[in-house]
């Protein structure tokens, strides 16, 4: 047997079980390929979607507001889901937060999100 002939089967034996899995309509996500990870979302709870999606949930009261420099300092309460203990920190923001309508003294449900540069940034601030 021809050695491209041999690859051939080798390709078609383990390609028929993904193409059979993909339509089977085991994943309720959607058809969305970027969800084709395995995942079961319909048995997670909000929470759980965040942090699956790198979006982790924060409260704290907010000490400082840099609008030049798009950044917050913030005492947090603990944060399980990335193991942070209570503290005091500078945290940069995304540009979708509205920083004129962040005030000093103001306590708020805050959403970080990991970047690809692996720093924590808030995505959302909410009273």
């Amino acid at each position: 047997m021809k050695p491209l002939a041999k690859i051939m089967i080798i390709i078609s034996l383990f390609a028929t079980p993904l193409v059979a899995q993909a339509g089977s309509g085991e994943h309720k996500a959607g058809n969305n390929p970027a969800h084709m990870g395995g995942m079961d979302h319909s048995k997670m709870n909000h929470e759980e979607m965040a942090v699956s999606y790198n979006l982790i949930k924060g409260k704290g009261v907010i000490n400082s507001v840099s609008i030049d420099k798009r950044m917050v300092n913030i005492t947090h309460e603990p944060i399980p889901a990335i193991n942070w203990p209570e503290m005091t920190m500078d945290l940069p923001v995304t540009k979708h937060v509205d920083l004129d309508a962040v005030k000093a003294g103001s306590e708020v449900d805050f959403m970080l999100k990991l970047g690809m540069d692996k720093q924590y940034r808030i995505t959302k601030i909410a009273n």
